[in-house]
């Protein structure tokens, strides 16, 4: 009986744990149709230059937690990050770092409501796993925003 009600107490608190975690977790494939087109739009205007999109997600973040995206991005590819977020927000930041956790960039929008995104434009010096931080102050909610990774057609395919 002892041994019963150790293994249910274990499987118990492994059960208390995955769901706690589950519920810290930002969630991807939200809907906020204004972010939605205006993200569209952008990723349109690349497009005609000939960049493809590489990754691409709309992303439900909670209120100041940092989003973490780890990506693996090649050598002297020119990539185009953007991160679309929400209007009502009173700061929108996207930090980049290296696959050592150095901090190679960071850019703040404190006026969202006139610029709600960032462009930020990357060619790495090695081949490695970057980690993308997107952070939205806004008060109280679940916000919804997008973030796509474009890069040149030519390079995407092995011919520069």
């Amino acid at each position: 009986m002892k041994k019963h009600i150790i293994s249910f107490s274990f499987i118990l608190s492994i059960l208390c744990s995955v769901s706690v975690n589950a519920q810290q977790r930002p969630s991807i494939g939200c809907v906020d149709k204004e972010v939605r087109l205006q993200s569209e739009q952008i990723k349109r205007q690349f497009k005609e230059q000939g960049l493809t999109v590489y990754k691409d997600a709309m992303v439900q973040m909670e209120p100041r937690q940092p989003f973490s995206i780890a990506v693996q991005l090649t050598q002297g590819q020119l990539y185009q990050l953007l991160f679309v977020g929400s209007k009502k927000a009173s700061k929108i930041t996207m930090e980049l770092f290296d696959g050592k956790d150095n901090l190679i960039d960071k850019k703040t929008l404190t006026e969202p409501e006139k610029n709600n995104f960032i462009i930020y434009s990357f060619a790495p010096l090695k081949s490695d796993i970057y980690l993308i931080v997107l952070t939205q102050k806004i008060k109280g909610k679940k916000v919804c925003s997008s973030f796509s990774i474009l890069q040149n057609n030519a390079t995407a395919m092995g011919e520069e």
